[in-house]
């Protein structure tokens, strides 16, 4: 059973856990405790191996608004020092997380809350969600890795006009731009991803797993470099259960199972 928390609507149910910002009197704005119930989740996920996807989504009508600004940076002395020591090992936990993890964003997602949203693997929105970058609205520059995600989905150009005007970008820009995998009406956001995880629990994790980190690592790597990567990985997959399964499967005309050995 999952453990009570006061921000968090968390449950298993088979392959897939969902996570669920729930805080929606503040539109799920960062607080200290949301913080530290989502790194408690996201340890026990690293090491349950029967959960094979994540859905990560939230209550009420907003994603998130981002960081709770009337908490303010508590009981550190600095913004820098809470970013790096609250939301830094939180972010980091999710990009080396094994399993992929789906973010699921019914309305506004703004702030760092959208920074959360594109670490994510994949990303499914309402079609009247929208994303909102208003840092430099009230005298502040984007966190939680959100200049780096925007650079690389805008490129410099599109990237600074968006940020320098405090800009927002609708969910059909998003998905443009690659920010989103898929837009879906809001009274059917739900059941989508989960359809979504539940085919992706069916395949390979040892596989999904690699990629996951291939991926993340080629866009600091060299080519060169990114071809030793795919090969150390293909090392790792080749030799498993899952891969034999699927040769046996592909040759006996049945689906494979895959069992993540």
């Amino acid at each position: 059973m999952a453990a009570a928390y006061k921000t968090l609507d968390y449950a298993v149910t088979g392959a897939i856990a969902t996570i669920l910002l729930d805080k929606p009197e503040t539109l799920n704005a960062f607080s200290q405790q949301m913080r530290s119930e989502l790194l408690a989740v996201f340890s026990d996920l690293e090491n349950n191996s029967a959960v094979r996807v994540v859905l990560f989504g939230s209550t009420g009508k907003a994603f998130s608004s981002g960081a709770d600004l009337v908490e303010g940076i508590g009981e550190h002395k600095t913004v820098e020092d809470q970013l790096m020591k609250e939301y830094a090992p939180l972010l980091d936990k999710m990009a080396n997380l094994p399993q992929p993890i789906i973010a699921v964003v019914p309305g506004v997602m703004a702030g760092i809350g959208a920074a959360f949203a594109m670490n994510c693997d994949l990303v499914v929105m309402s079609d009247t969600g929208s994303m909102l970058m208003a840092f430099t609205n009230i005298g502040l520059v984007p966190d939680g890795g959100a200049s780096w995600q925007l650079l690389r989905h805008l490129g410099y150009q599109r990237a600074f006009q968006l940020i320098a005007e405090g800009g927002r970008m609708s969910a059909h820009d998003c998905l443009e731009a690659g920010i989103a995998n898929k837009l879906v009406p809001a009274d059917q956001l739900m059941a989508e991803a989960r359809s979504w995880a539940e085919e992706l629990s069916g395949r390979a994790p040892i596989a999904l797993r690699e990629v996951k980190q291939l991926l993340r690592k080629a866009s600091v790597l060299s080519y060169a470099d990114t071809i030793a990567l795919e090969a150390k990985a293909q090392n790792v997959c080749i030799g498993t259960a899952d891969t034999a399964e699927a040769v046996a499967a592909f040759l006996e005309k049945r689906p494979a199972v895959f069992k993540g050995r």
